[in-house]
This record gives C-alpha cells, structure tokens and sequence, in this order.
C-alpha cells in the first residue's frame, strides 16, 4: 500500500508542486520521479538487500537523466523511463522462451537456492518437459503483457500532457496487469472445464441380482 502510494500519487503531487518553481519540464520530472527511486533505495538498505524491480527502477532513472542531459533537455526520456524498464524485461522474457531457457523457471531456481532448498528434488521437476513447456507458456505471457504495457506508456507520453502522463501511467500500467492476469486465468479454467468434459464418464456398476429366498 505504501509504496503503491509512493509510486503512483507522489510524483503527482511533487510535480504540481515543483513545475512552477523550476525552468523546466525535464527538471521538474526529474525531482517528482525521484522520490520513487529514493523510496526503492532505501528500502533496499533497510532490508540490506536490493531486488530486481528496484534495480531496474534506479537503472532506468539513472539512464533517463543521463538522456535528459544529453538531449539537451528533453522530458520524454524520463516520461519513457518505465516503458524501458517493463519493455527491458518483457525482450528479455521472450528471447530466454526462443532460447529454451526460460526465465521465470531461472528465477525460480536463483530464489531456492537462495532460501537453501534442496536441489535434488527441484532439479527433477525442472527437467520434466512437462514442467519446462508450462514455464515457457508462462513466460511467453509475461513478456508480451510487457510489451504491451511499455507500447502503451509510449502512446500515452506521445499523445497525453505531461500532468495528465504523470497521474495516469501507473493507474493504465495496473489496469494492463489486471487485464492480462484475468484473461490468462480465465483462459487456464476454461481448459480444465474442457478436459474434464472430454473425460469419460464412469459407468455405474450392475450388480447381479440377489437370489430370491423362496
């Protein structure tokens, strides 16, 4: 909840409050998206451990200004921050499914080994094809819901004012989310109802007739 509250409604509000008080609409994206950034840095030393979405999250800052200041200025580096972290990620997804290395079956691995699980078991149910084919499938999911989520902060950054960018990026990047969440759920139960369906119905069993006692 926090941090929901720190990424989506902090930048709205630092931006109205510091776009009439600096030169510039790159100057005052760059201070509203900071406080995200600093919120995903912080939290990292307090947990004394830094995840991947913060990481990605300093990266994309670090390179959006560094674009700023190469462009002379411009403020569509920053407003396509996200899209490069999410679109990043989302090639990333893809070209691991092409590889036959996917990446959230290596995720998985790094998090075990991580906690201290036991490799021998976890190792044989990643080599079942079975297991390999799902995590593919899956996957190859992630990545285009990505995709299409950077493909649409791109339209809103083009098309959009830059207050109104700023206050409905994150709600449209949760609505996509949703969406995707939804239709793959919905996808998965709609299967499981139709391979129930094909199986076939267990007779009843007859049994002979009990001998009459006359």
């Amino acid at each position: 909840m926090v941090a929901t509250v720190v990424a989506g409604v902090a930048p709205v509000v630092t931006y109205m409050a510091v776009r009439p008080r600096v030169g510039s609409t790159a100057d005052a994206l760059a201070i509203a998206f900071a406080v995200p950034v600093a919120w995903a840095a912080l939290s990292g030393l307090w947990h004394r451990r830094l995840d991947l979405d913060g990481m990605l999250t300093i990266g994309a800052y670090g390179l959006a200004l560094v674009l700023t200041v190469v462009s002379g200025g411009s403020a569509l580096p920053l407003k396509l921050r996200a899209a490069a972290e999410t679109g990043s990620v989302g090639v990333a997804c893809l070209v691991s499914v092409v590889l036959r290395y996917p990446l959230l079956l290596l995720g998985l691995r790094i998090m075990a080994r991580l906690n201290g699980k036991r490799r021998g078991p976890l190792r044989k149910a990643f080599a079942d094809p079975a297991v390999r084919h799902t995590f593919s499938v899956i996957t190859a999911l992630i990545g285009a819901g990505m995709l299409v989520e950077a493909a649409s902060q791109v339209a809103l950054a083009l098309v959009l004012p830059t207050i109104v960018f700023v206050a409905v990026s994150l709600p449209a990047r949760y609505a996509i989310y949703s969406g995707g969440a939804g239709l793959f759920l919905a996808s998965r139960t709609r299967g499981a109802q139709s391979v129930l369906a094909r199986r076939p119905k267990k007779r009843a069993r007859k049994f002979p007739p009990e001998p009459s006692s006359r």
